[in-house]
Parts: structure tokens; sequence; C-alpha cells
């Protein structure tokens, strides 16, 4: 993760970080865990100037520091260290021991990065379940995960019906972004398709491509108003990565053929 860009001028950080240091020294835990968060990835200006410079591996032992007092935020971000290797060797098993550490302390994200690890493993049943265990802690996005599952058997038998609910839970979150938000509605367009109900899926569609970013949204809804065959894009969304068995959506079918012939010149 890059550092983030703040309006903060570097002597609003640097007494920040002043403070933090003299709370941390003192031993409160907050103040440990948001030290780390400040130099896990460095802080920048709007030009990309460093205010903070990023020192992973301090922030690692702070995480780690403050994680053993309890701290429920610092045991998540101590588990993604582990996890993608930032300012630690990456290890897998203690990702998932400080994951779950979070979880029993309420990190929602935690959850869902718990589900991540199992989905790159390729344990998809156990990715499904803390998907599903994320989406009952208020997380939108791990629904549209849980949802997609449902609607195409991954990790769990298909139902088309636990993927429309789980899919409207999503939607009612408050806790999802507008790219999980527009998914959902996508997956519940697809949903009426493979029940047979292909007109229900032309308002979905409209507002998952609202903003005239979803291609695959708007693919689906020229083939429902042309009435030809439908191809529904099987593949989350920006990813070209679709099922066996299931055909490419125009959109990606046409930028595969794109890529193709430009590695040929």
């Amino acid at each position: 993760m890059s550092a983030q860009p703040t309006r903060m001028t570097k002597h609003d950080w640097s007494r920040r970080v002043a403070h933090l240091r003299r709370a941390a020294a003192s031993g409160d835990i907050a103040a440990i865990r948001d030290l780390g968060l400040t130099l896990r990835d460095g802080v920048q200006d709007e030009q990309g100037r460093p205010l903070v410079r990023s020192n992973s591996a301090h922030a690692v032992r702070l995480f780690h520091r403050a994680a053993q007092s309890g701290d429920g935020a610092a045991a998540s971000a101590l588990a993604h260290a582990y996890d993608i290797g930032q300012g630690v060797r990456r290890n897998t098993a203690l990702a998932i021991k400080w994951y779950r550490r979070a979880v029993k302390q309420g990190e929602t994200i935690a959850a869902a990065n718990m589900a991540t690890v199992y989905r790159d493993q390729g344990r998809l049943r156990l990715a499904h379940q803390w998907y599903l265990r994320a989406m009952h802690m208020d997380d939108g996005d791990a629904a549209v995960d849980a949802g997609y599952g449902y609607l195409y058997g991954i990790g769990v038998r298909r139902d088309l019906r636990s993927a429309r609910r789980i899919l409207q839970v999503a939607l009612r979150s408050t806790f999802i972004t507008q790219s999980g938000r527009e998914e959902a509605l996508y997956h519940l367009a697809v949903a009426a398709v493979d029940s047979g109900k292909p007109t229900r899926a032309i308002p979905l569609l409209k507002q998952a491509n609202k903003d005239g970013d979803y291609p695959e949204a708007a693919s689906l809804l020229a083939q429902i108003k042309a009435k030809i065959e439908l191809t529904p894009c099987r593949c989350r969304r920006d990813l070209y990565k679709h099922l066996p068995g299931h055909a490419q959506c125009p959109q990606h079918a046409a930028n595969g053929r794109s890529a193709a012939s430009k590695m040929k010149r």
C-alpha cells in the first residue's frame, strides 16, 4: 500500500508523530497502534512529497506490542503485514493466527482478509465461510463475495435463491464500496437472466452502469435489448478471469483479441 496524500503540512505531521512517540513511550496502546499505522506506509502531500517517511519494520514491532496488549486493530494490521510480507518476512500461518485474534476482537476487515487468504490458497469452502462471517459483521463487500459464491457454486453448492438474498443484504449494507454496490447489482441481474427473467435484469444493469464505468453491465443490457443469445460475463469486475464452461462477455472477448493482436506485433 502506498503512502496516502494529505493536506496537513510537514510541520503538522512532525508534531503529530512526536506526540504519538511520547504517548507510545508512556504505554498508550492506541498511540502505539496509530504510530505504527503512520509509519507503515508513511505520509505524502498532494504532490507526492514525503511528509513522514515509512518504516514498515518498526511499524510491525509497534503492531506486535499493541496486539499483545489486546488491541484488535493492531492485531489486524500485524496479520496483514505477515500476510503480504510488509516489514517482515511473509508468514501465512502467523497471518492467520493474528487475523483470528483480530476477528475475536470484532475487527471486520480481519474476517474478510481471512477469506482472501483461504481463497488464494484454493481452499474455497473455507473462504466462503469466512466471507459469510465478515458479512454477518456487516461487511457489504464481503456479502458480495459470498453472494458471488452462491451464484456460481464457488466453495459452496450453487443456490440462486441464496445468491439473490445475500446480494440484497450487500445492497442494504452501509459498509460497502461503490464498486461493490455496482457489482452486487450486476450479479443480481445475472441471477435474473439465469432464472429466465432477463427483463428483471434491465433496471439492475442500468443502476450498475449509472456512471458509465461498468462495460460488462452495458454489454449485457445491450444483449437483452437486442434480444440475442445472452452471454453475461461470469468474472469478478475488472478481472479477466472467467469460470470454466462459461463464455466471455463481448467486452472481455474484444479486449482479449486486442491484447493478442498487440502481442503479435
